[in-house]
């Protein structure tokens, strides 16, 4: 991401954070109806980077538990 989408993506984030609870509550269900699986895919995707970031990596228990869950 550049700068300007970054600054960008900040902006909108500001503007959120001025909304009535009742708006953003409804925005926020809004963005899950129509993107939900960016979403999570988006989420996946940091927690990921931030496992790796932290060098914490999961063992060889819960790896497999891990890839039994994907399927359920």
């Amino acid at each position: 991401m550049n700068t300007q989408q970054a600054e960008s993506a900040h902006s909108l984030y500001s503007f959120y954070e001025t909304l009535p609870n009742e708006i953003q509550q409804a925005f926020l269900e809004e963005l899950l109806n129509k993107k939900h699986q960016e979403i999570e895919n988006m989420a996946f995707a940091l927690a990921c980077k931030q496992a790796k970031d932290e060098n914490q990596f999961l063992g060889e228990q819960e790896t497999q538990e891990f890839i039994q869950n994907l399927s359920q």
